[in-house]
């Protein structure tokens, strides 16, 4: 087996375009990435300005006074009704969005005018603001009689903006997980005790866990862009296989009396090597160009390395089936396609290109189980919370996938009498 590792390891390095396809490419798109990018992740790069425009069609007073004569129609006695109004009194919808916008830490990201719907619709038009948010008529009513009556009602807020863009999903994702905050706030005081205490509103900002650290842009796309490189690196020593098979290498192997199991695992072994220099490669100039992974300690570095083992081993034995398969396949180009197709379906789902939190919720569940999704996901888990604990299910499901697919590989290899 020694010597057809030698011959895989030697027709690679003989391909200097692959070699420096594998070595530098990655190492160029993080820095471009990084360049053109990190500023809008990174907290001492300039904040992201979005001009928002309130246009507030409720009457907060208007409103309690609706909900106090929708009283008058549940036949309860006086001092229940008091009761519900005091606790009502406690609660201001409107005011709870305006302090929602008035607070220092989202005023940093957001700058609003009240303004007319006319108006706003004429300043998004000439580009003055990125979108406006609508409080629509009995909005305080409505809100009231949802949380404290339980009832059914429509009260959505609306937001609208000329075109799609970076700012208005920031801003819908912030709205969205504002009124989820309070909905989870009313949800719990709905069944604690003190029904009539104040509700204990969200306050924006920034919260720090302690213990755990937040990882940045450059490590997210340094972990990315090696784990994508290193699945294309299954696929160039696969594909090598068809010349090889053109040529009748494999034919040759079998006619000197070698084991043709000795051909699968030397391709299965080189990949191993390369897949994990060209990681560790990456990470190593990528840390001495951008301190990715500041005053890290050993253990650290020994957690992080026994995932890039767990995964280069998963990407051998990728090789290892796309190896038989392509030895299988009778058109050529058609094996390459199908080899492309997998690796790029894997690399969008296991988030490679990005974040799989922006992917469909079923999208999600597929990319967390991916090899390379569940590397990403594990290995920025390990620079959050450093936790030991955490990394030994997935290095075990890393390797349970190095032993299926080598398996599978072996099971459809193309030994003696079935070439």
């Amino acid at each position: 087996m020694g010597s057809f590792l030698k011959k895989d390891l030697l027709i690679f390095w003989r391909d200097r375009k692959e070699v420096l396809i594998a070595l530098l490419l990655p190492i160029v798109l993080i820095v471009v990435l990084n360049t053109a990018l990190s500023g809008m992740f990174s907290k001492d790069g300039d904040s992201i300005d979005i001009q928002v425009g309130i246009v507030e069609e409720d009457q907060a007073l208007e409103g309690f006074e609706q909900f106090a004569e929708s009283l008058n129609n549940l036949g309860i006695d006086e001092a229940e009704k008091e009761a519900i109004l005091s606790q009502a009194s406690s609660i201001n919808p409107s005011e709870m969005l305006n302090s929602f916008f008035n607070n220092p830490e989202i005023k940093q990201v957001l700058t609003t005018r009240v303004v007319s719907e006319a108006e706003a619709l004429e300043l998004v038009e000439e580009g003055e603001l990125h979108a406006f948010v609508i409080i629509p008529e009995e909005f305080t009513y409505k809100v009231l009689s949802s949380i404290i009556l339980g009832e059914e009602v429509d009260v959505a807020l609306s937001i609208q903006a000329e075109e799609q863009s970076t700012e208005l999903s920031t801003l819908q994702n912030m709205m969205n997980d504002f009124i989820e905050s309070i909905n989870l706030e009313f949800a719990l005081g709905s069944i604690a005790e003190g029904e009539n205490q104040e509700p204990k509103l969200p306050q924006g900002g920034i919260e720090v866990i302690e213990g755990v650290e937040t990882f940045s842009f450059t490590q997210y796309i340094t972990i990315a862009m090696s784990t994508l490189f290193a699945l294309f690196m299954a696929q160039t020593l696969a594909v090598k296989t068809v010349t090889e098979k053109r040529e009748r290498v494999f034919n040759r192997i079998i006619l000197t009396g070698s084991n043709p199991f000795h051909y699968l695992m030397g391709k299965t072994l080189s990949t191993f090597i390369l897949s994990w220099l060209q990681i560790m490669f990456t990470i190593t100039i990528t840390q001495l160009l951008f301190d990715v992974f500041p005053d890290k300690s050993l253990e650290f570095w020994l957690g992080l390395l026994l995932v890039i083992t767990a995964f280069a081993l998963t990407v051998a034995g990728l090789t290892a089936l796309f190896t038989s398969i392509t030895l299988n396949v009778t058109d050529t180009n058609a094996a390459s396609g199908i080899l492309t197709l997998v690796i790029m379906s894997i690399a969008v789902v296991g988030g490679n290109f990005t974040p799989i939190q922006i992917l469909p919720t079923f999208l999600q569940r597929i990319g967390e189980w991916t090899p390379n999704g569940m590397s990403l996901t594990v290995l920025l888990e390990w620079i959050q919370l450093s936790n030991p604990g955490n990394l030994v299910i997935p290095i075990v499901i890393l390797l349970g996938y190095f032993l299926v697919f080598l398996v599978l590989g072996m099971a459809i290899f193309p030994g003696r009498g079935r070439n």
